[in-house]
């Protein structure tokens, strides 16, 4: 029998391609969540009644938000760094729990925009958390 020889195809390294795939889905999140906070900034979706409660700066926040979460998808593509990672997720888990407490104080409570914002940010969430707890594989030089 002949010794079989190595295969010259390239590894394919499995960890770090689902790595860079769940990069890609919070990145895509988060720039679906920036898009919608731009469009509260310009009026086009309507998340309080701005006659029944004292909401100024609309613009102010939704072009800060909306800046902040291009900033994410961008350091998600760009970057792949577990600290970087646990500091977002407790971003967004701050950014979660604001909204939750701050609601019963606007009119309306809660509004479809703001939901499906936060099941955005969930699903960013959920990736920066697996991101922090699995740690990005090390090529080793030989």
């Amino acid at each position: 029998m002949a010794a079989s020889l190595p295969s010259l195809a390239p590894v394919r390294d499995v960890r770090s391609s689902r790595r860079r795939f769940i990069r890609y889905v919070a990145a895509a999140a988060s720039l679906a969540t920036a898009v919608l906070y731009f469009g509260i900034g310009a009026g086009v979706l309507v998340v309080v009644d701005v006659a029944a409660s004292d909401a100024p700066g609309m613009f102010e926040f939704g072009a800060s938000a909306g800046a902040a979460f291009v900033l994410g998808a961008l350091l998600l593509l760009a970057l792949d760094h577990r600290g970087l990672w646990l500091v977002g997720a407790l971003l967004q888990v701050g950014v979660i729990v604001m909204y939750i407490a701050v609601g019963p104080q606007r009119t309306p409570s809660f509004e479809v925009w703001g939901l499906v914002i936060k099941a955005l940010q969930v699903v960013i969430l959920v990736a920066l958390a697996w991101l922090t707890v699995r740690p990005p594989t090390r090529v080793r030089a030989r």
